[in-house]
């Protein structure tokens, strides 16, 4: 017989490495039911103001939550799918955490899609507990042109871009008409970019003489 009180067995709960790493309310109670059901609503809401208080959950938003718990604790740029359905962490924060940029920035910048499938999400700045988020939009057709392995980092619970498709989508939206982004700049460090997958996507992407023409200019 387990002895240990809820509380304690959720939170060794929240720390296996197969749990969830963003939160929101419904899977904390799901989570905390499972182990004492019949468990009010005021009572996890306690719960949850009393682990951000300690540290265990951070707020990024109301009703959503990042695992502090898990190890390695969940970051900010995990949260954005949460925050914006189908984003993808890309542009300036995927190209700066794989050392192609080198202005550093601590907002999470993210792509969603655009598609007549779907509602037209809310772009821009989102300032939560948890850091400043920017969200642009990019056709779907776009984001889901060329092979998975070439968009995708591996090994990650969210969908973050390679610096390869971050790069091409920046390009893109800096050639929108209907995007205020200027281009990249010219001292990225592009010897670290993968240049056959930097290739295939700009062709996927219908992106190659974009690409060319920016490759030029910074040439020159």
């Amino acid at each position: 017989m387990n002895h240990l009180h809820w509380t304690t067995q959720l939170e060794l709960e929240l720390a296996k490495p197969q749990v969830l790493r963003v939160l929101d309310k419904a899977s904390v109670a799901r989570l905390a039911r499972g182990i004492q059901p019949g468990l009010s609503n005021p009572t996890i809401d306690r719960w949850i103001r009393e682990s951000i208080a300690a540290g265990r959950l951070q707020r990024v938003v109301r009703g959503t939550y990042l695992n502090r718990l898990i190890h390695p604790m969940a970051m900010s740029c995990e949260a954005a799918v949460w925050l914006r359905p189908g984003a993808i962490v890309s542009l300036q924060t995927a190209l700066g955490d794989s050392g192609v940029w080198n202005n550093f920035t601590d907002w999470v910048t993210a792509v969603v899609p655009l598609s007549p499938r779907y509602s037209r999400p809310s772009l821009g700045r989102i300032v939560t507990n948890a850091g400043t988020f920017v969200f642009r939009g990019i056709p779907l057709r776009i984001l889901d042109a060329g092979a998975e392995a070439d968009r995708f980092e591996p090994l990650l619970s969210y969908r973050r871009a390679t610096p390869e498709a971050a790069l091409l989508h920046w390009l893109y939206l800096a050639r929108s008409p209907r995007s205020r982004m200027s281009p990249p700049p010219a001292d990225l460090e592009i010897a670290e970019l993968d240049s056959g997958r930097l290739n295939r996507l700009a062709r996927a992407m219908s992106l190659a003489v974009t690409l060319r023409e920016w490759q030029e200019g910074v040439a020159a």
